[in-house]
């Protein structure tokens, strides 16, 4: 006597494997929207930190106070410098123009998709060591401590993202 064959899958059937798939669908793109967010903060660090290596290296190439550069943020631009003033010998950092929304050689940090917890002002010296002040070679504040910038997504309060510098050599892991 032949066996009853039933041939495809029932209704329930179906619809389970329907409900399972848009579950995974749906924690998928939850997933994949963080990981721009987190993506596109440690590119975001990354370019800064190569940014303060710029600023630090071309400190490196002068030999008085006219060849001190530094990096300032105020919290929505951050720019490079050269010399003791930071607020009219702004000079363009290489290949991040895009985000140069004033033409003023200040990057808006808005378009970068990132906050800077707080302000600073950082010197690089001829030799590449790190101040807080910088007046002339004898008038100047070296850090007290290392410094660290903690960045973050705009508006969100994690993931961060820190970046040292170390007091007395500059170094930026």
């Amino acid at each position: 006597m032949p066996l009853k064959s039933e041939d495809g899958f029932s209704l329930v059937e179906v619809v389970a494997v329907l409900v399972i798939i848009a579950i995974i669908s749906a924690v998928i793109i939850s997933k994949s929207g963080s990981f721009s967010t987190s993506t596109d903060l440690f590119s975001q660090t990354e370019i800064l930190k190569t940014h303060l290596r710029y600023a630090q290296t071309m400190g490196m190439s002068g030999t008085t106070t006219d060849g001190i550069f530094g990096i300032k943020c105020d919290t929505s631009y951050y720019w490079m410098f050269k010399g003791i003033d930071s607020d009219t010998n702004i000079v363009s950092l290489p290949d991040d123009q895009r985000y140069n929304t004033n033409n003023d050689g200040k990057l808006d940090l808005g378009k970068k998709k990132i906050d800077i917890a707080s302000d600073f002002k950082l010197y690089f010296d001829q030799r590449g060591i790190p101040y807080t002040a910088y007046t002339d070679e004898t008038t100047n504040t070296p850090l007290a401590a290392d410094f660290s910038i903690i960045l973050r997504p705009v508006g969100e309060a994690s993931p961060t993202e820190t970046i040292t510098i170390t007091q007395h050599t500059g170094f930026i892991p």
